[in-house]
This record gives C-alpha cells, structure tokens and sequence, in this order.
C-alpha cells in the first residue's frame, strides 16, 4: 500500500529529528525530503510542534505495542523466559536508528514547548507498561519465582533495568552491548527471584 503525503511527512520528520533534534530541524528540510513545498506541510500539521509530538507519539505507540506484542506471543512461556523476551524485543526496537534516538530525544531532551505534552505522553506509556508488568508478577507469584512481595520494587527494578539498556544500546557495539544486558538481566533476575 503506497505511503500517503502525511505518512511521508511523518518519516521524513522521524529522519530529521533524530539526527539533528528539534532546534536542528526545519520544515523546509522535512519538506524537501518528502518532495512537497513547505507550505503544503500545513495541510497536514499545524506546525513543528505538531509534527514533532505525532512522531513522538508514533514512537511511543510502537514501542509499547513491540512489547504487548512480545508477551502475548509468548503466554505459554515461564515469567522469566517472557520478561528476558520481551526486554530484549524492546531493546531491539530502541536499538534501530531513527527511533531509538527518537525515543531518547523525547524523553530525555524535550523542547520547552513540549515537556508537558511529552511528560504526559511517557507517563501514558508508562501506564500501558506498568500493566504488562502487573501481568508479569502476579505470573511469576503464582510460579513461586519471585523473591519481592512488592509489585513497585518488581516494576522500579525492571524499568532501571530497561531504561539502562537503552541507554547502553546508544553507546556500545553489538557484542559489548549484548554482554552488558546479560550481566544486567543477571543481576535483575537474581534480585527478584528466589
């Protein structure tokens, strides 16, 4: 199905976003890359806020779908195997280009304009996440695995453990990064469980 003019907005704007951030980027560039006049932009978003809080938006909703995806293909699945499955799918949507630094700009360098809206946006998926979570330890209570009695210790261990990949997937090389999230998982699982 051929892409429409927003859709190609939308990913030139993905494009130019993460590489250049939102102060960087124009939508003169964004519209040179889809190959329409700047002017014709604002037939499908207001303004580069706009545009930057759909992406955002669009990143946010694709990560938190990879990772409902990801445990609800695995069901049968003993908890851990699921939780290592799906940290490790979520890692690997981070890790791709264009949305892993996305996802980092948003989160952790919002524009001023957009901090409120952005800070929301996480805490909406955060919210999708922290019920999977829920799912994950009243799984592993009935398994007998875990060691915490505490969902929000269980969560706050598993989102450092999560946040902390991300962070190392932007810095690392494919087998450095692979051993440092074996020693994190380790280290996680062994905190949680009995």
């Amino acid at each position: 199905m051929p892409k429409t003019t927003r859709d190609r907005i939308i990913q030139a704007a993905l494009s130019s976003f993460a590489k250049r951030g939102y102060e960087g980027t124009t939508l003169a560039h964004i519209a040179g890359a889809v190959g329409i006049q700047k002017p014709s932009l604002y037939n499908h978003f207001s303004g580069k806020d706009e545009l930057y809080l759909t992406v955002a938006k669009k990143v946010m909703e694709e990560s938190t779908e990879v990772m409902m995806t990801s445990a609800n293909a695995h069901q049968e699945k003993a908890v851990k195997d699921r939780i290592y499955i799906v940290l490790t799918d979520i890692t690997d949507f981070i890790h791709q280009k264009h949305k892993g630094v996305m996802y980092k700009r948003f989160m952790l360098f919002p524009p001023a304009s957009l901090t409120e809206d952005l800070k929301k946006l996480g805490q909406s998926g955060d919210a999708k996440i922290d019920q999977l979570l829920m799912n994950f330890f009243e799984q592993g209570r009935r398994e007998g695995v875990f060691n915490v009695d505490s969902f929000s210790v269980f969560r706050a261990g598993f989102y450092i453990l999560m946040d902390g990949s991300f962070t190392e997937s932007f810095y690392y090389q494919d087998e450095d990064f692979q051993e440092r999230l074996e020693g994190a998982w380790i280290v996680f699982w062994r905190g949680v469980s009995r």
